[in-house]
């Protein structure tokens, strides 16, 4: 056929050499092979496609992290607000602490400056009676000029007067070393009379003089600060109450009955439980006040407590003691006994109630009247 390449016969070398060339074939494929590079292992292809999905990765974290972004902005607003309003109660606390603080230091001030008032007062009444009792001495020098019976008589009435004297300052001024000076002047001036029958009044004047002399003086200035520290830290305590605003809340979302006489009747059963409260308490009279009613009694006994450092100013000791013991019973009633700070309180009335406990003075005044009896005689 055209077209078609035949190999003669007479061409057989030929067609041995192509033979021969041929069987070379072989052996130079590896040859080419080896340039070309090693041939693509079968495994390849199938380990691709189990791990596809590790793409997926980065997918899943950028969407984690926009959840995460958003929820963020989400809240953002409210975190704001609740660091503002935190910013807004530390103001408050803070305006808090200065009028506390301010408070105090007009407090402190008042009491200083009256503690320096009743001092001033009782300076004046002590620079009284030293202008009194100069008075006397020269009463008395004048005497010693006139005869003996006149001085006699003079030295009864200056004694006598020294005696009222005395007896006023023990029970009205609470002037105790004052009315024991009065007594020893007054002793001094029946002394000199060298009468025997004045020998038991003038022993039993000695003893009173000695009994005043040992009765402590008043320490104004810190009874009236410790006082005023009293009243400060009563202001700062929380009555124990609880009011029944649950049970009231309760009471007033019941439901009525549509209408009729149901409804009326229901209606005045919750009137009626607003107005009695019958409740279980362990905790003493004061857990059944209302708020209103709390706040009232505390500021009762802080008034009580002004009443007592007002008495104690004055020398009134009574009326100390029954403020004082009228302001422990409300401040058992009001606090838990629990508390430190009610505790310390507590503790704080009971040492000023010792230290205003009236102590025993002597009746200079039936003293006065046994000499004015002796003089009669």
């Amino acid at each position: 056929m055209a077209g078609t390449k035949t190999n003669p016969a007479d061409k057989a070398p030929r067609t041995g050499k192509s033979a021969a060339a041929k069987g070379k074939a072989p052996r130079k494929a590896p040859v080419k092979a080896s340039r070309e590079g090693p041939p693509a292992p079968q495994g390849k292809p199938a380990a691709r496609q189990r791990l596809w999905w590790l793409w997926l990765i980065p997918l899943v974290l950028a969407a984690g992290g926009a959840w995460v972004w958003f929820q963020y902005l989400a809240e953002y607003p409210s975190r704001i607000d609740r660091l503002e309003a935190q910013v807004a109660r530390l103001a408050e606390i803070e305006l808090g602490i200065a009028e506390a603080e301010r408070q105090r230091a007009e407090d402190a001030a008042l009491l200083s400056a009256q503690a320096q008032d009743a001092r001033r007062a009782a300076e004046r009444i002590r620079d009284a009676l030293e202008a009194r009792l100069l008075a006397t001495e020269r009463n008395l020098e004048a005497i010693g000029s006139q005869s003996a019976g006149q001085q006699l008589g003079w030295r009864l009435d200056a004694a006598d007067r020294l005696l009222a004297l005395a007896d006023r300052q023990n029970r009205f001024a609470k002037d105790r070393k004052g009315a024991a000076l009065a007594l020893r002047e007054a002793l001094e001036l029946l002394g000199q009379l060298g009468d025997p029958r004045y020998g038991g009044l003038r022993a039993e004047l000695e003893e009173q003089a000695r009994v005043l002399e040992r009765i402590p003086d008043r320490d104004i200035e810190s009874v009236v600060v410790r006082l005023g520290a009293l009243i400060s830290r009563i202001e700062g305590l929380s009555p124990a109450v609880r009011p029944a605003s649950a049970e009231v809340a309760a009471a007033a979302a019941e439901k009525l009955p549509s209408g009729g006489w149901d409804r009326a009747l229901a209606s005045t059963r919750r009137a009626l439980r607003s107005l009695i409260t019958v409740r279980r308490t362990d905790s003493g009279a004061g857990a059944l006040l209302s708020e209103a009613d709390a706040q009232t009694l505390q500021r009762l006994l802080a008034a009580e407590l002004h009443l007592a450092r007002l008495a104690y100013i004055q020398g009134d000791l009574q009326a100390y003691s029954a403020a004082l013991v009228a302001a422990r019973g409300r401040l058992a009633r009001l606090y838990s006994p629990d508390d430190a700070g009610v505790a310390d309180t507590v503790a704080d009335i009971d040492a000023l109630l010792e230290i205003g406990q009236a102590r025993e003075t002597p009746d200079i005044a039936a003293s006065l009247k046994r000499m004015r009896a002796l003089r009669s005689d």
